[in-house]
């Protein structure tokens, strides 16, 4: 991507008119300061996270607070970060992904104190300008909680993910159900990666929605009961062997989630 020329359209084709150029971002000094960092060296791919999405990705970051957003903007996949920051080089990448979430709340301080102030006062049925009612029945600014929402829709899909490779790594060393898993959701799993719990090459073209085969599979098993509702709760299982293994061993519990 040629950062000269600003951000890709999203996905869909359909440009976002609330994003600036690249350009434009670059030139603001808070945000220009977030993009001297070393990019996590990538292999070379269409539509891939090379060092200009990286940094494209870091700009529209400080200016959405969305993470969702900001790589939609840029034409990829939100999954790619989580990948991206698994590897040895990605330190740069992570601080400069929390220094643009944090200069994004800072901005967007103002929006949200008039939203706490709509709910503070006398009359709370009064709506301020730009507010809408959330799920807490006050009001609040619309970009808020439009942001809280992709930010919620982004953290499930995280955990459910994270749950489908604690299933894969469980059924890694068992040839039978590798093959039914293969055969009912025809996902083309690296068995390698998975019983090292990494990354499939899938995840980032895969969406995780709970009515498909790998899903269903692993709810069933357990591993995404605390998400889903159903099946033994493995991880619950999972945690609690640890927790175990270090009283034996003299360590501090692991600290709540």
């Amino acid at each position: 991507m040629d950062m000269a020329k600003g951000p890709a359209a999203p996905q869909d084709g359909t440009p976002d008119p609330d994003i600036p150029a690249f350009e434009q971002l670059a030139a603001d000094p808070e945000i220009a300061a977030l993009l001297d960092f070393e990019p996590v060296p990538m292999r070379k791919k269409v539509n891939g996270w090379d060092p200009d999405a990286q940094r494209a990705f870091v700009a529209l970051l400080a200016m959405t607070g969305s993470k969702l957003r900001a790589a939609r903007a840029i034409g990829r996949k939100p999954a790619g970060i989580d990948h991206i920051l698994t590897k040895p080089e990605a330190a740069g990448f992570a601080a400069a992904i929390d220094g643009a979430m944090a200069l994004a709340a800072k901005r967007n301080g103002m929006a949200i104190a008039r939203g706490v102030a709509a709910t503070q006062k006398a009359e709370p049925t009064v709506q301020a300008p730009g507010q809408v009612m959330n799920e807490f029945g006050e009001w609040e600014d619309e970009d808020s909680y439009a942001r809280r929402a992709e930010e919620a829709q982004g953290n499930i899909c995280s955990k459910l993910v994270r749950a489908r490779r604690l299933y894969l790594m469980s059924i890694s060393n068992q040839p039978v159900k590798r093959a039914a898993f293969e055969i009912l959701t025809e996902l083309p799993v690296d068995w390698e990666l998975a019983e090292k719990l990494e990354p499939q090459p899938f995840e980032p073209w895969t969406r995780t929605n709970q009515r498909e085969p790998d899903m269903v599979l692993t709810a069933e098993s357990g591993w995404s009961a605390g998400e889903i509702g159903y099946g033994p709760d493995k991880k619950a299982e999972l945690r609690q062997a640890i927790e175990d293994y270090r009283a034996e061993q003299g360590l501090p519990p692991l600290e709540a989630e």
